[in-house]
Order: C-alpha cells, then sequence, then structure tokens
C-alpha cells in the first residue's frame, strides 16, 4: 500500500473561530497498525472525514488508497468464504452474516462489520471505537484479530486494547499533532515525563513573571513621579519658584522619564520573552467528589439472590457484600445481568421497569434504609432539556455542575445548549458530573466510560482510586478496572 502524504493541511469548521489543524504535514504508512487518539472534541472523527474526501480544506492529501469505514451503514459485497474466514478468527458464529442485523447483539454486529471490513481487497480500514458494545471478553477477542492485521488506523478510547492491536500512534494536541512509532501507553508514560518537566518549568517561568510585573508596577510609579516633576517644571512661575528651580525640576523629569522609558521595554521584552516559553499543557484541572457516609458498615448485602426479568431468571446465585469504602467491579459477559443487578438496587421503579419490563429479584437482600445512591446508566436519552434544567431537576448546585462540565472540556457557551446539541461524550459528561454532584453513600456506575476519551478516563480513575467513596460498577476497559476496582465479583 502507498504512503498517505498529509501536506500544510488546515481544516476548521464554519462558524467557529477554531482550527482543528493548523499548517499540517505528516506522512503516514498504510501498512502500520496506526492509533488514533485525542481528546473529545480534538477532530479525531474529522481526520477520518478528511482522509475520505468528504470536507474541504487546505492543503494536500495523496496517497489515500480505497477506505471503508466503521461503523458501516451498508455492508460491502464481499466473498462469502472471506467473510466467513474473518468471523472464524474472531471467534464468532459465522452463521451471523445471514441473521437480519436488527436480530443481533451490539457485540456481534461488531464483529461482523469487521469481518466485512478485512474481507475485502485493496482496502483501507478506517475504525472508529470498536468497543463500545463488547464486553471484556469480546474486547480481547478483537484485540487479537486486529492485532494479527496490518494497515488500519484505529480510534478508541480503551488503552488496554490499543495497546494489544497497534504499533504506531497519531496524538490530536492542542498545538498540532504529534507522531510515535510505540504503542499509546509508551507515548502516554513519556508524555507525563515530559508534561511534568514542562508543568515545573512553567511554575518556574510565572514566578519570574511575577518578578517582572512587579517591577513594571514599580516603573509605573517611577514614570508618576517623573511627570510629577515634568509638570512642576511646567507650571507658570510663581514668588517662590524662580528660573533655577524650574531648570532643576524639568532636567530631573527627563532623566526620569529616559529611565522609566528603559525599564519599561526591557522588562516587556523579558515578559514576552518568558510568555513565548509556557507550554500549552495538556494537563486538566483536577475533579473532585464527595461522598456521604452511611451508619451501615454494610450497606448492601445479597446472598444466594435471583435477579428476574419479567419472571425470566437473567442471574441467579449472587452472593456480594459491598462494604464502606469498597469498589467493587461486575464482571461478566454481555447478558450476564450485570445492568440488571444494578438497576435492581437503585430501587428507583422506573429504570426497574423502562421499556414495559419489570425487575424483580428474589432471595435474602439487604439495602440498608435510607441509602442515599448516585446512579450513572448506558443510556444518555434521558437526558431532556437544557444543562442547567437538567441539574435543578436533580437537586444539584449549579455552580459546582457548570464548574465540573468546564474541568471536563466544555466551553461556557456550551453549558447554556439544550442537551440534544451535546454528542455522545458530552452527554456522558453531563451524567458523570450530576453524579459528581450529588453527596451519595454509594455510587452505581453502568459502564461510565462509553464515548469518554482517555484524557477524562485516567482524570475519573485518579477521581475514584483516591477518594474514600462507596462504589458498585460495570466497566470492560481492563486498565481502569485493574487500577480502581478493591474486588471483582464475576457473574456466573
Amino acid at each position: 500500500m502507498p504512503m498517505i502524504n498529509i501536506k500544510d493541511l488546515s481544516f476548521g469548521y464554519d462558524g467557529s473561530d477554531k482550527m482543528l489543524f493548523d499548517d499540517i504535514t505528516i506522512s503516514l504508512d498504510t501498512t502500520w497498525k496506526l492509533a488514533l487518539a485525542g481528546r473529545n472534541g480534538r477532530g479525531k472523527t474529522t481526520f477520518f472525514k478528511l482522509l475520505r474526501g468528504e470536507l474541504d480544506h487546505s492543503g494536500t492529501i495523496t496517497g489515500v488508497p480505497p477506505t471503508v469505514l466503521f461503523p458501516m451503514d451498508e455492508l460491502p459485497d464481499c466473498e462469502e468464504w472471506k467473510v466467513r474466514k474473518e468471523l472464524n478468527l474472531m471467534g464468532a458464529d459465522p452463521d451471523i452474516m445471514w441473521r437480519p442485523m436488527d436480530t443481533l447483539s451490539g457485540g456481534e454486529r461488531t464483529k461482523l462489520m469487521l469481518a466485512y471490513l478485512f474481507a475485502g481487497d485493496g482496502i483501507y480500514p478506517l475504525i472508529d471505537e470498536p468497543t463500545n458494545h463488547l464486553d471484556r471478553q469480546g474486547r480481547e477477542a478483537v484485540a487479537s484479530y486486529l492485532a494479527s492485521k496490518e494497515g488500519f488506523i484505529l480510534i478508541s478510547h480503551d488503552r488496554a486494547f490499543l495497546d494489544r492491536c497497534t504499533d504506531h500512534t497519531l496524538v490530536i494536541t492542542k498545538s498540532g499533532v504529534e507522531l510515535v512509532g510505540t504503542t499509546f501507553s509508551t507515548w502516554w508514560e513519556n508524555n507525563e515525563q515530559r508534561q511534568e518537566s514542562e508543568l515545573a518549568r512553567n511554575n518556574q517561568l510565572k514566578k519570574e513573571m511575577g518578578s517582572i510585573e512587579a517591577a513594571m508596577k514599580k516603573n509605573a510609579q517611577w514614570s508618576s513621579k517623573a511627570e510629577s516633576y515634568k509638570n512642576r517644571a511646567n507650571a507658570p512661575s510663581k514668588v517662590a519658584q524662580n528660573h533655577w528651580t524650574r531648570a532643576y525640576e524639568g532636567s530631573k523629569a527627563k532623566k526620569l522619564m529616559s529611565l522609566s522609558k528603559n525599564l519599561e521595554q526591557r522588562n516587556e521584552k523579558k515578559l514576552e520573552e518568558k510568555q513565548s516559553l509556557l507550554k500549552d499543557l495538556e494537563r486538566e484541572q483536577t475533579l473532585k467528589i464527595f461522598g456521604s457516609t452511611h451508619h451501615d458498615k454494610t450497606p448492601i448485602m445479597l446472598k444466594d439472590v435471583t435477579v428476574l426479568r419479567d419472571g425470566e431468571v437473567v442471574a441467579s446465585g449472587i452472593n456480594l457484600t459491598v462494604g464502606q469504602g469498597q469498589k467493587i467491579s461486575l464482571q461478566g459477559t454481555n447478558g450476564c445481568g450485570k445492568s440488571t443487578l444494578i438497576k435492581f438496587l437503585t430501587g428507583d421503579e422506573a429504570l426497574m421497569n423502562e421499556g414495559g419490563s419489570s425487575i424483580t429479584a428474589t432471595g435474602d437482600i439487604h439495602i440498608a434504609k435510607g441509602l442515599k445512591i448516585s446512579y450513572v446508566g448506558q443510556d444518555t436519552s434521558v437526558l431532556k432539556g437544557c444543562l442547567y434544567d437538567i441539574a435543578d431537576d436533580r437537586g444539584c448546585d449549579k455552580t459546582q455542575f457548570s464548574t465540573i462540565l468546564v474541568k471536563m472540556g466544555f466551553t461556557k457557551e456550551m453549558l447554556y445548549r439544550d442537551v440534544d446539541a451535546l454528542s455522545l461524550g458530552q452527554k456522558k459528561f453531563v451524567m458523570l458530573a450530576l453524579s459528581l454532584c450529588e453527596r451519595a453513600d454509594i455510587y452505581l456506575w453502568d459502564e461510565p466510560l462509553n464515548y469518554i476519551d482517555v484524557y477524562m478516563r485516567k482524570e475519573i480513575e485518579r477521581l475514584v482510586k483516591s477518594s474514600d467513596v462507596t462504589m458498585l460498577f460495570v466497566e470492560h476497559d481492563k486498565a481502569f478496572v485493574e487500577n480502581v476496582a478493591d474486588e471483582c465479583f464475576e457473574f456466573g
């Protein structure tokens, strides 16, 4: 396959004063297994559109082979045996290629589309977040499958997944792009060390700039004093003021004004030099979570519990104790009952009866009385209206809510938008911000990191790990689980 050559690429959406790409020049080998990373809204999906020629831009992009985009609206024409072969390599049932798409699970649809991507000849796969509907086992199977291929670009926020199946990384940063011949985690570790060094340098530069600004204030006082002498020298003659006095005042004013101007020019130059050295760091402001402490030391205890949906058993033999301050990860394949159990534990009748279904449970169930619960679900469509109205409905402090969203990357203008105008990732940020505003005894989070970029995943990981809140959560991001969970509970 050819090299993709990008020269002097610049692009920004109409109506926005922000350029997503500004004078970018890079070359990409189409045999690489290339990870494309960056903050939400930084332009990863836009980059795919630019490669596919879907957007007008300045500069040139050449050498792009025929591309197929994942996820796709229609499956391309491919020979049946090739598709079956690719499905077998992923450990998927080849017969799913004959079933209607709307009857397939999210994981089955993902594997089928990937099979068609790689069954075609001479095409270049552009893969946009394939892990959203995959459980942990599914992610491992797909990662192993992609690791055996060559020649694709992959967007994913799952660090372990990226590391398993890519060998080069292209990161879209605040100031441009950075291309390295390593996995994402290696880039991240090197970047963290670099940012620590740059942060220390920034702090030193800010101290030096503070000293310069103090000197400039002192200089301004000198200027004021010089102006005073000048005015006295030019004042009309009085009985007590003779020619020699005015001459002395004028000479002193001239010297002070000259000294003041020289100092001002020197300090302004120093300040400009220091400002040019400041780095535009990618670090986010630190998030905080303030849980509450219930008097019951074991707020949830389940013994031999069976969870049912519409009378049908979803999961059985559940023995789980959640102690104060514990962070427990619920593990298991798609459909094993993780989300169903979490919805039951919320005690929210609307959640337990959504879509006309009814969730019930039998067995020895202890949920502490008066337990304050904060829930983050998978479905972002429950958010309706403008953001501040949503915060009001949840009883959240508006200032705290908006502060958290700004720390998550929202602009002040975005805070006044209707939620329908937000991306899926931004909607998930809203759900997390609402939860962080709630002083809960226990946090029940169901796949909270879906659509969340890796930078914010790291911050949420730090936040949860360093807090003493009680949490029961479902998450397929392996790195997050390994770094946060005190215990993992595996469904049968």
